[in-house]
């Protein structure tokens, strides 16, 4: 018989193969990213990020026809779907700019953003990624979404979607646990590409300080049981996924390594900048959000990318703020491969070639059984 890495997330994820999972990648994670990857055995997400509603349901119709055609799963849609917490409550503030995120079961205040919600949910995904927001937020859009798939799961007997959480320190996934009612919690290291907290220690030292407080937590999910833990961060290969499991993670998000693949998003000059990159040519900056103007992230949060002329001249402070953003605008049109803004974890200088979502977690899968099997001969007696 094969081999296969199972661990404890596999009893709350039956179809999964291989603990791998794709980030939802806004921007670049799109229907048949995530599809493909559920193909190949993991799990992939849609990256929502500034999605519409007609852009859930776009995705969400592509990801279901490439995994079952014309036809309609009879059972939980096999991919996830990520949200941006303080999006949300953005999309419902008042005209005070208040957003009526914890006023219970009221969703005559909440139009725009439960649009978004019911528009992925009605398509039954098998998870939901809820992150950055305050605690306030995560815990009450979470209760928002388990009263919304009430909704939809009505006339079904499904079991319920599970919740992913996205964290970078202990104290907030105490709070992932207890006050929001994670099924699933995802660690997040300073070396990931995209969004996250400017203060995450690396995973290495991340992983293991959460692993070891899980016992203690009370946990709030509709189980009552302890959730799983995956770590995510600078990640590229099969044998990265044999280590964080050593460390104390059920499983691996990988964000990076799926953004070099036929069915990413991402422009072709964007892959090109991607395989071209090698090891120490990404940064955490505030350059980014800067360059595109979305400085509403939630204090706290910066990116980290691929460092350009755009972020020379950040740190040089090279003219003023607008016209700095005019320049990105310009050369974001132009395709301009000196400013173009391009995210990236610390793993990219890994890869080099674009590959097949499925066939990426056929090989990461054989990597990590390698990896697995080779660390098992340094033990004796």
């Amino acid at each position: 018989m094969a081999s296969r890495i199972i661990t404890p997330i596999n009893s709350i994820l039956p179809s999964l193969r291989v603990p791998i999972f794709c980030g939802p990648m806004s921007g670049a994670a799109g229907g048949k990213l995530a599809a493909a990857v559920t193909n190949g055995g993991g799990l992939g997400f849609i990256g929502g990020g500034y999605f519409t509603p007609e852009q859930y349901t776009a995705n969400l119709k592509e990801a279901s026809q490439s995994l079952h055609g014309s036809g309609k799963p009879t059972g939980r849609l096999e991919i996830g779907v990520g949200f941006l917490c303080w999006g949300l409550s953005k999309l419902d503030q008042t005209s005070s700019g208040s957003s009526t995120v914890v006023s219970g079961t009221d969703y005559q205040h909440r139009t725009k953003a439960v649009a978004c919600i019911d528009a992925a949910l009605k398509f039954r995904p098998r998870a939901v990624w809820l992150a950055f927001g305050n605690e306030e937020e995560l815990a009450g859009w979470a209760q928002v979404m388990r009263e919304r798939e009430k909704l939809f799961n009505k006339d079904h007997e499904l079991e319920s979607w599970k919740l992913f959480v996205g964290v970078g320190s202990v104290q907030e996934a105490r709070v992932a646990v207890e006050k929001v009612g994670a099924d699933v919690i995802v660690a997040q290291g300073c070396e990931a590409g995209g969004h996250g907290s400017s203060t995450s220690p690396p995973l290495l030292n991340l992983l293991p300080s959460i692993s070891a407080a899980l016992p203690s937590f009370s946990p709030l999910n509709p189980t009552s049981q302890p959730p799983s833990l995956l770590g995510a961060g600078g990640l590229s290969s099969g044998t990265h996924l044999a280590a964080i499991l050593n460390l104390g993670a059920h499983g691996a998000v990988y964000g990076t390594r799926f953004l070099l693949t036929p069915e990413s998003t991402y422009s072709d000059t964007r892959k090109q900048l991607l395989r071209d990159a090698g090891h120490g040519s990404t940064i955490r900056s505030m350059a980014f959000d800067e360059a595109r103007n979305t400085l509403d992230w939630p204090n706290g949060v910066d990116g980290r990318g691929i460092v350009n002329q755009t972020v020379e001249d950040y740190r040089a402070g090279q003219l003023g703020r607008h016209d700095r953003q005019e320049r990105y605008t310009r050369a974001d049109k132009e395709d301009d491969k000196q400013r173009l803004i391009v995210w990236a974890g610390t793993g990219v200088g890994d890869v080099h070639e674009i590959t097949p979502a499925e066939d990426v977690v056929k090989q990461m899968e054989k990597e990590a059984i390698q990896a697995l099997r080779s660390a098992g001969t340094y033990l004796q007696g």
